[in-house]
C-alpha cells in the first residue's frame, strides 16, 4: 500500500478491537506509526503485533480517555516515545442499551464519557500539539444513530449527536490552524460489539440487513477506508463535515421485511 502517511504520528483510541483496530491496521499500513490506545496498554498488544507481524510500526498506551489527567498523560507519553500526534482517531466508544424509564445515571455518565467527553478531550490535547506546527488532522468516529433515533440508545444518540455538532465547532475554530476536524459516521457494521448484543437479544442482525440496502452489515475495513481517505491529502479541503458510511441505511426511508 502507497505511504501516503509516511514520517506521520496517527493516535487512534479503542484502538485495541473492531473498527479501532481496523483503522490502526489500515493507517499502519499506510506509513503511519500508530499509538494504539486502550483502556490498558496490555489491550492493545495483540494489534500492535499484528502490526509489526505485516511490517507496520505501533506501540501500546493506557489510558482511560474520559478523564482528563490521564488524557493529558497520554499525549505527552505519545510526544515522547513517537512524536507529536499528526492525525487523531477519537474511536472509543461504547453502548449500553436500555429503556430510557430505565436508564440510570450512572450508564448515561459512562456513555456520554466515554463517547463524547472523551472526543473534547483528546481533540483538544491534539489540537495544543497541532497548532504549532503544520497542522493535522482529527477524524471523529460517529454514527448514523448521531441524526437518526432508535429506541432505547438514548445515551448512545445523545452522545453520538454531540459528535456531529462538536466536529463542526472544532473545524471552524480551528481551519486557521491547518487543523481539519471531520467525522465518519458508520452504519451497522460487524463488530464484537453487535455480536455481543445479538448474543444478549438487544439487537436483530438479520433484521438490520434486510433493512440496508446494500444488505449486509458493514465491515471494520469499511470504516477504515473512509478514515484513511478522510485523513489524507486528497481530502485536504475537507473540514467540519460528517461522512455517512452506511450501505445506504440513512438514505432509505422504507422497511421492507
Amino acid at each position: 500500500m502507497e505511504p501516503i502517511f509516511a514520517d506521520k504520528t496517527a493516535l487512534v483510541t479503542g484502538a485495541s478491537r473492531g473498527i479501532g483496530a481496523d483503522i490502526a491496521r489500515e493507517l499502519a499500513a499506510c506509513g503511519a506509526t500508530v499509538a494504539c490506545v486502550a483502556t490498558r496498554a496490555e489491550n492493545a498488544a495483540d494489534i500492535v503485533a499484528a502490526i509489526g507481524a505485516a511490517g507496520g510500526r505501533a506501540r501500546a498506551f493506557g489510558c482511560r480517555v474520559e478523564v482528563a489527567a490521564e488524557v493529558t498523560r497520554l499525549f505527552d507519553e505519545v510526544a515522547e516515545a513517537l512524536g507529536p500526534v499528526d492525525i487523531l482517531v477519537n474511536n472509543a466508544g461504547l453502548s449500553a442499551p436500555m429503556p430510557t424509564l430505565k436508564m440510570t445515571e450512572e450508564s448515561w455518565d459512562l456513555q456520554m464519557g466515554v463517547n463524547c467527553k472523551s472526543v473534547f478531550l483528546c481533540s483538544q490535547a491534539a489540537a495544543r500539539q497541532m497548532k504549532d506546527r503544520d497542522g493535522g488532522v482529527i477524524v471523529n468516529i460517529g454514527s448514523i444513530l448521531g441524526r437518526n433515533a432508535s429506541p432505547a440508545t438514548l445515551g448512545y444518540c445523545a452522545s453520538k449527536a454531540a459528535v456531529d455538532h462538536m466536529t463542526r465547532v472544532m473545524a471552524i475554530e480551528w481551519a486557521r490552524y491547518g487543523i481539519r476536524v471531520n467525522c465518519v459516521a458508520p452504519g451497522y457494521i460487524r463488530t464484537e460489539m453487535i455480536d455481543q448484543l445479538e448474543a444478549d437479544g438487544k439487537l436483530d442482525a438479520r433484521g438490520l440487513e434486510r433493512r440496508t440496502p446494500q444488505r449486509r452489515l458493514g465491515s471494520g475495513a469499511d470504516i477504515a477506508h473512509a478514515v484513511r481517505y478522510v485523513a489524507s491529502d486528497d481530502a485536504a479541503f475537507m473540514t467540519g463535515e460528517v461522512l455517512v458510511i452506511d450501505g445506504g441505511w440513512t438514505a432509505f426511508g422504507y422497511y421492507q421485511a
